[in-house]
């Protein structure tokens, strides 16, 4: 027999001993990946993701990834992100939220600083990475007494085994480009709701129409234009699949008067009409 001790000084990394709250757990197929998730973020809720086959493309916070099997993917609260699948390979993940996180050095709710990688290569880890979300996944699934706690538990281990792979610094770029693409961003993200324009844009910022385009384009890969509808489309989704309103309040709230025109973009952009998704998305949950 050999016996292993713990150290006397351990420490959790959670702060005060404190540990998450689990909010869900799911095991998602291609059935549902196929279908681009557009730009949206989840205030106060953390959310870890992990690719179990497949590919994708993923915008999280100011940085795009080339994302792919065994990537850890962290959506700290409140950050920004858009996901979308490969079509020429079948993405699965599991994915899982939560609240009440704080590590010490961080923000609540922030599994990594916002100066790393939010994509992590989980490497020789990857086996028990999926091993802890499939148990987690199962435990909630049987729903037998005792599933809370013991997911709750696994995702402390998941945590903490995340926690060890290596972290890369991405070294944001400070030029003035990147902060004038940032500043073009922060006032989208403030204002989609909201009837903004090109020119509304502009004219708030006090910069050309022309370099504002030029800009932001280079630093995001999308058009100002492109991501006012991607930041609109993406709070529809979340409002359909979270909430009981119509589909006609949805448009409103996320800065559409006209519904036809909201319904025309929407299936442009994610492959189905807001009706069609919620109901996609509410035959998922049951």
């Amino acid at each position: 027999m050999t016996q292993y001790f713990l150290k006397k000084d351990f420490q959790f990394s959670f702060e005060n001993g404190k540990f998450p709250k689990l909010l869900y757990v799911c095991d998602v197929d291609q059935t549902y990946t196929q279908l681009p998730r557009i730009m949206h973020s989840h205030r106060d809720i953390m959310e870890i993701v992990y690719i179990k086959e497949g590919s994708g493309y993923h915008v999280i916070g100011d940085k795009k990834y080339k994302t792919k099997k065994g990537d850890v993917l962290i959506y700290n609260s409140s950050v920004i992100h858009d996901e979308t699948a490969n079509p020429n390979t079948s993405m699965s993940v599991y994915c899982c939220g939560m609240t009440n996180l704080k590590l010490k050095g961080l923000p609540e709710n922030h599994l990594v600083a916002d100066d790393v990688s939010y994509v992590l290569h989980s490497g020789e880890k990857a086996n028990e990475i999926e091993v802890l979300l499939n148990l987690m996944c199962s435990h909630i699934k049987e729903d037998k007494l005792g599933a809370e706690e013991i997911s709750t538990y696994l995702l402390c281990a998941l945590i903490s085994l995340i926690l060890q792979i290596p972290q890369e610094n991405t070294g944001l770029s400070t030029s003035e480009k990147s902060l004038l693409a940032d500043r073009i961003k922060h006032y989208i993200d403030e204002h989609y709701q909201e009837d903004i324009t090109l020119d509304t844009i502009a004219q708030s910022l006090n910069i050309s129409s022309f370099y504002i385009v030029h800009t932001f384009k280079e630093n995001t890969g999308f058009s100002p234009i492109q991501y006012i509808i991607r930041r609109r489309i993406g709070e529809a989704q979340s409002l359909l699949i979270n909430t009981d309103y119509s589909v006609t309040q949805i448009a409103g709230m996320v800065g559409y008067d006209n519904i036809s025109y909201f319904t025309t973009l929407f299936s442009k952009t994610v492959g189905m009409t807001p009706k069609k998704y919620r109901q996609f998305w509410t035959k998922m949950a049951k």
